[in-house]
């Protein structure tokens, strides 16, 4: 099969398209055959540090995690796809194949209305905004939430899917056009951190009460501020670390009561009544057209270290997606 893989970690070059051996599917596993490969921030991190210590990893890794196509083969056991079915899933890796094997319980059926496109797209940035919200923040009607990167991937899906929980949504956004973006999908108040203090206007806004929740996926240089834009008892719930690891003490937290809580894709995936929960919830949405990941750039699979390049270097919104 053809993959995007590397041999050795870095920047964006060492992604190189290869011919490599196709993945056979063992039991209570499918296969499928990829049509349309998620960009996702989280696959710039393991071309950069790989899945171990050191520069050098073991053999092509092959990146992605997020993928749509038709079922292609049943590992012994599956019985309740069909090959030549369509389907979307996401993975620990493997998503920048042609074929890619996955657990048959995390594979997700796609109904007519879904496109290949949107099938290959939704799944990691909305399944991760719908627990975000659901799972971790837990938000209430009538709750104040500060979604920051709201023009990307995951920001995008969280302002889509928070209007329809009747929260009020604030948003970070580090340009105009991304402002116009979250106010699109349906941010209450946008802040562009380049021009204002996020926390100080967050403030304002909310009369100096703070938000209930903060959503976070930046990470060090959000950190502090987040602190001082939650109310006492707020929460803040942290997803990811584009900027570096945020650092807080319990010393800092005691400061408002407040509580500090990560939350994980891949350990929702594992946990199949958590995963199902999910997918009851969001796939609907997306069949509907009432919720977008909002694709704004495509590429071939030969062109997936252009798409690593912008989506690392912050020149992109909403989702990027790489055509079998």
């Amino acid at each position: 099969m053809r993959a995007v893989a590397f041999t050795e970690t870095g920047g964006p070059e060492v992604l190189r398209v290869m011919e490599l051996p196709d993945p056979q599917p063992g039991p209570g596993q499918v296969r499928l055959r990829v049509a349309v490969s998620g960009v996702n921030f989280r696959d710039i991190g393991v071309r950069k540090y790989g899945r171990a210590e050191g520069s050098r990893v073991p053999e092509p890794v092959v990146t992605g995690i997020e993928a749509a196509g038709v079922v292609d083969a049943l590992g012994e056991g599956v019985t309740h796809l069909r090959p030549g079915q369509r389907v979307a899933t996401i993975c620990p890796g493997g998503g920048y194949g042609d074929l890619l094997v996955v657990p048959a319980a995390q594979v997700i059926p796609l109904p007519d209305s879904v496109s290949d496109l949107v099938g290959g797209t939704f799944a990691m940035t909305g399944l991760t905004a719908w627990h975000l919200l659901h799972t971790a923040a837990r938000v209430q009607p009538g709750d104040t939430v500060l979604v920051h990167a709201a023009a990307g991937g995951v920001g995008v899906m969280l302002l889509q899917l928070a209007r329809r929980c009747g929260v009020t949504v604030l948003a970070t956004v580090g340009s105009a056009a991304k402002a116009e973006t979250a106010r699109r999908f349906g941010a209450d108040a946008v802040i562009n951190y380049r021009e204002q203090d996020f926390a100080a206007a967050v403030r304002e806004l909310t009369g100096g009460r703070g938000v209930d929740v903060v959503i976070d996926g930046v990470g060090a240089t959000t950190c502090r501020g987040n602190l001082e834009a939650l109310r006492v008892f707020g929460r803040l719930v942290s997803f990811g670390r584009a900027s570096g690891e945020p650092q807080l003490g319990l010393a800092e937290l005691q400061q408002k009561s407040l509580q500090w809580a990560y939350f994980g894709i891949f350990h929702a995936w594992q946990q199949l009544e958590v995963w199902q929960r999910g997918v009851a919830g969001l796939l609907p949405l997306v069949a509907s057209g009432a919720v977008d990941p909002y694709v704004t750039e495509t590429y071939p699979l030969a062109q997936a270290a252009e798409a690593h390049r912008r989506l690392e270097q912050r020149l992109t919104q909403g989702k990027l997606a790489l055509l079998h």
